[in-house]
């Protein structure tokens, strides 16, 4: 047992063994911890938390006063990051954790705290986001153990099974039971929400243990707690694709989460080059830069049905089989590093070739493998096909600025015209958080996102992500401005009061433009397709889907400290996105309510 010595002032000294062994291993200087909080913190650092994301209760107080006791003595602690709502602090982390591949931390309030994590729960199972959630637990004891039940919400707030909230969605969930646990399962919650596919754990902590006395946590080396290394595809399965590849008259890949890792894109890229391979599939990060010739953007029926070789990327629904299909004959092959996506309970898709591995690694291996079977006639007609699409992506292009500029005076604003001032004046380097839903079609054909990791995509289906997640992307990219497309039902669902007061908080200024089409366009086109010719068609009557009287978004962003303008001329489109960015650039969030067509 190793005793601490008090100095002046009360601030906790090293001990002599403590100092030695901390210079002997060039460790950072590490305080005993006094109780399961201050151990539970040190620990964090240990594996790399910069940040929690923070929604108080009453059980986390132990927490709180830990930050504040540990930071006092001199010791490296996590910033925190003031979450007014829960769904904000889940999808902070995720963004933070899409640029950086580094977990942090989500600290919300019992089962109601967790409750309130909402959709974003999903998107971060669905994005592949590496979250270590931490949610309190009601107190075990009666008594005057320190942090037994003291309210009436202690006995109102513990469930049956708390963990269940979110069983459905997290990769592992355990609850800290005593405080000679934490050193193991701590750093096992990290390594097992960044093991690839990357996904959300939750752990629950009563206050009792974080109250108990400690002497001390060693934490583990964070070299012996890894996530696994990542698979390379088998050789012998990469030779065969690389011989359908290279016989293929119209191959086509549809990428998914690929672009989730950086160096991906440049070997897709050449890979598609090599093979005049078009690419394209749904919406997502940056899988091949926007602007490729070889990009066809959204899958049309018909590209689908004429391609003889398609090769699936990490993608969790390639296409929708009621809408289209692939030829008869087609071959499909399949690089993913969860080729059975194992949390899908129906996945339907076929797959002649799976491979499971790590697309980043395992197509460089592909495209050496095509090269070794490049004859010169092979060669002629992969030129062939390269520039026969190029031609095809000018002349859709040309089309498309057309339409840009016949919509250039349309009042309300054009969705098309919109895209093209996006075009040209969101800056290349400029991280763009997408929830725009329905308008995201027609937006991505003119919106030129080419660096890997300036796209960032839910890649799940639950709405109100992205203005936390920009919180997250501004924090692990504070130099770059960072812009967030949504719509109206989008931007309400994110929480914005929680959002926008929590930018200005954190000093994490971003740029909203909300597409204004005043009301929920997803819940009205179901009912067209399913009803073609019902009567709310007849009648133009959508029922709970129309906001007659919407809120003031830019005033509501004025009363969080924001920046907020409403853009109604087409001619001012372009300035005000320049003021918006201007004002982002000086500290402040901004958001431009910018008035589409209503629904």
């Amino acid at each position: 047992m190793v005793d601490t010595a008090r100095g002046a002032g009360g601030s906790r000294q090293m001990t002599l063994t403590e100092t030695r062994g901390a210079q002997a291993t060039g460790a950072p200087t590490m305080a005993l911890a006094r109780n399961g909080a201050e151990a539970l913190i040190q620990l964090m650092v240990a594996q790399g938390v910069e940040y929690i994301f923070l929604n108080p209760g009453t059980d986390t107080a132990p927490l709180q006063e830990a930050i504040v006791a540990l930071g006092e003595d001199g010791q490296r602690v996590p910033r925190i990051i003031p979450c007014l709502y829960e769904n904000v602090a889940l999808a902070g982390a995720h963004g933070y954790f899409a640029l950086t591949r580094r977990p942090q931390v989500v600290v919300v309030h019992v089962d109601v705290g967790t409750q309130n994590l909402g959709g974003n729960v999903h998107n971060a199972q669905r994005g592949r986001g590496g979250v270590v959630i931490l949610a309190g637990r009601a107190p075990y004891t009666l008594d005057d153990t320190p942090g037994s039940r003291s309210g009436a919400i202690h006995w109102q707030q513990e469930q049956l099974d708390q963990i269940g909230i979110v069983r459905n969605y997290v990769k592992w969930a355990s609850e800290l039971p005593r405080t000679d646990t934490l050193r193991d399962l701590i750093p096992r919650a990290f390594q097992i929400a960044a093991a690839e596919p990357a996904g959300p754990v939750y752990m629950m902590i009563a206050r009792e243990v974080l109250r108990e006395p400690v002497e001390g946590v060693t934490p583990l080396p964070a070299s012996r707690i890894r996530p696994p290394v990542t698979p390379t595809g088998a050789p012998a399965e990469i030779e065969q694709l690389a011989e359908w590849l290279a016989d293929a008259d119209a191959p086509l890949a549809i990428p998914g989460l690929t672009g989730h890792h950086p160096e991906a894109v440049p070997e897709l890229v050449a890979l598609a080059e090599l093979l005049g391979m078009a690419v394209g599939g749904p919406r997502g990060p940056v899988n091949v830069p926007s602007s490729h010739p070889l990009s066809v953007g959204m899958l049309s029926a018909e590209r689908l049905a004429s391609s003889d070789v398609i090769l699936l990327l990490d993608v969790d629904v390639p296409w929708i089989p009621s809408a289209m299909q692939p030829g008869p004959a087609a071959k499909i092959a399949q690089i993913d590093i969860d080729p059975l996506r194992q949390t899908i309970p129906l996945w339907g898709f076929p797959v002649d070739l799976p491979i499971q591995g790590d697309s980043a690694k395992t197509l460089p291996r592909l495209r050496e493998a095509v090269e070794r079977l490049a004859t010169p006639e092979r060669r002629r007609r992969w030129k062939h096909r390269r520039d026969r699409l190029a031609d095809e992506r000018q002349r859709r292009d040309d089309r498309q600025a057309q339409e840009a500029e016949a919509a250039r005076e349309q009042r309300p604003i054009s969705l098309r015209w919109l895209g093209e001032v996006l075009a040209n004046t969101v800056p290349d380097d400029a991280i763009v958080v997408d929830e725009m839903v329905t308008s995201g079609g027609v937006i991505h054909n003119y919106l030129r996102r080419d660096e890997p990791g300036t796209l960032l995509y839910a890649s799940g289906t639950g709405l109100g992500w992205a203005l936390g997640a920009a919180i997250g992307a501004k924090l692990a990219e504070p130099s770059r401005d960072v812009i967030v497309l949504c719509g109206d039902g989008s931007f309400v669902f994110g929480s914005p009061v929680a959002a926008l007061w929590g930018a200005q908080q954190a000093q994490t200024p971003f740029l909203t433009i909300v597409f204004n089409n005043g009301g929920y366009n997803a819940s009205k086109m179901p009912v067209q397709q399913l009803f073609p010719g019902g009567a709310s068609m007849r009648l133009d009557q959508y029922p709970g889907v129309r906001w007659p009287t919407p809120p003031d978004y830019a005033m509501l962003a004025q009363s969080c400290h924001a920046y907020g303008e409403r853009v109604e001329d087409p001619a001012e489109l372009g300035a005000a996105i320049e003021r918006g960015l201007a004002r982002v650039r000086a500290g402040q969030a901004a958001l431009l309510d910018v008035i589409l067509s209503p629904i």
